[in-house]
């Protein structure tokens, strides 16, 4: 599981920061708008495989197409 906080929207990308396990280390991922490219801006040290990042990438993906944006999210899988 992990947490996502929205840190920035614009017209060209959504970046969030990424909270692996819930834990105070995090990442920052974004989602290029008009490409829909994803992009590890910062990977977390403790997500060595980008598990975490590629989860939250998917979830940002999906806001994307909803084009709803929260504030924060839980993402739990397993």
């Amino acid at each position: 599981m992990e947490w996502i906080y929205l840190e920035e929207i614009t017209d060209e990308k959504i970046t969030y920061n990424y909270f692996p396990e819930g834990k105070e280390k995090f990442g920052i991922i974004s989602l290029m708008r008009k490409s829909g490219e994803r992009v590890i801006d910062k990977l977390c040290e403790s997500d060595k495989f980008k598990t975490y990042a590629f989860q939250a990438l998917r979830c940002l993906e999906e806001y994307q197409k909803k084009n709803e944006f929260p504030e924060k999210g839980l993402i739990m899988w397993y």
